[in-house]
């Protein structure tokens, strides 16, 4: 699941930018992926299978998936690129 989580958010990251929207910032939104984000390739939310259900039904659902690195209350950006994707190609 990991993989696919991290296929996502590259899609997603890569559709972002063709709209211009890449590098959008905002007070909500985490400008990069954490070090542990659950859509980067060997971090351990990447590899844990709860964290990959929870992820994913939120980004499928449009539920908020928060940054769980710093708990300041921005969006995961993996959640934001993973969301761009979903929202053209549903799961």
């Amino acid at each position: 699941m990991g993989k696919t989580t991290a296929r996502l958010a590259e899609l997603g990251r890569e559709r972002l930018k063709e709209l211009g929207l890449a590098y959008v910032k905002g007070p909500g939104l985490r400008d990069e992926m954490c070090t542990t984000c659950a859509c980067r390739p060997g971090s351990v939310p990447n590899g844990c299978l709860q964290t990959q259900m929870d992820f994913l039904k939120a980004a499928a659902e449009g539920e908020r998936f928060l940054c769980h690195s710093l708990l300041d209350g921005k969006l995961c950006a993996g959640w934001v690129r993973v969301r761009a994707e979903l929202a053209v190609n549903p799961l």
